[in-house]
């Protein structure tokens, strides 16, 4: 029979920072799983990466669970996307799933890489797709889905953990060698590299203002100028960040290792 379901909110303020706990029981066939990947579409919906291989799906208006998207993923979800248009993508080992953002349903699957894992994904506004692997590498795939990615963007020492886009033709691109190459959309070169961060880069997330958001096994949320990548801010937290989404009124929507979502108004 049907698994019960039981979801519940928590919060904590301490400062500026709310932290608001999902509490599951039934939702992954009886068992906690660790979160691995967030993503927020402009039509209010949360997507949950998830270490079992599924992706989970809420309303952020309404607090409430609405699908899991489980076919085809046997691996942990380490990337999430969504489109302008609502169309989703999560990455998980070499593959690429391209889901309905109306429906939930499969549209079809793209080999993000033949060595190595998918383990970050960002879509541009014109639906063109940028995938990282552990192979070092970012692809970038053109909006016609059955053709092969058209570019490959080198320059980290090591596998690429996180990506994300702004508004001014810039993708960030967080990697296990600790730093955020910032990157041309329309020519492909690097344009500068930050660090400061101790250990792996695993979220990067670009705020409307063009704020950069980063988040580090190191426990620490920090804030870069989107202007000239200087740091703004740096937040010392309890567990290593594993992902961050910004949503409506430049909320930012912290994922970490504890299995909590924390959001903090800066």
């Amino acid at each position: 029979g049907a698994t019960a379901k039981k979801q519940a909110w928590q919060w904590r303020w301490d400062g500026r920072l709310a932290t608001r706990t999902l509490l599951e029981d039934g939702v992954c066939h009886g068992r906690a799983s660790a979160i691995r990947s967030l993503a927020i579409g402009a039509n209010g919906k949360l997507y949950v990466g998830k270490e079992d291989g599924t992706v989970h799906v809420w309303s952020t208006v309404a607090n409430t669970h609405l699908q899991i998207l489980r076919r085809g993923h046997t691996r942990p979800v380490r990337a999430l996307a969504v489109g302008k248009d609502g169309t989703a993508f999560s990455g998980s080992g070499s593959f690429i799933r391209v889901w309905s953002g109306d429906t939930g349903s499969c549209l079809g699957t793209l080999v993000g890489v033949t060595s190595g894992d998918v383990t970050a994904l960002a879509v541009g506004v014109d639906g063109t797709l940028y995938s990282g692997s552990s192979n070092h590498t970012i692809r970038v795939w053109s909006t016609d889905r059955a053709l092969p990615a058209t570019r490959t963007l080198s320059g980290h020492s090591r596998g690429i953990s996180t990506l994300a886009l702004s508004g001014d033709g810039k993708l960030y691109s967080g990697s296990e060698d600790c730093t955020i190459c910032v990157w041309s959309v329309s020519d492909g070169t690097r344009l500068a590299t930050l660090k400061g961060h101790t250990q792996q880069v695993t979220t990067v997330a670009v705020g409307i203002d063009g704020t950069v958001y980063s988040g580090s096994d190191d426990r620490t949320l920090r804030v870069w100028s989107g202007l000239d990548g200087s740091p703004v801010r740096r937040l010392q937290l309890d567990a290593s960040v594993t992902t961050i989404a910004i949503g409506a009124g430049s909320t930012v929507v912290i994922g970490d290792g504890s299995n909590r979502v924390s959001a903090w108004n800066g």
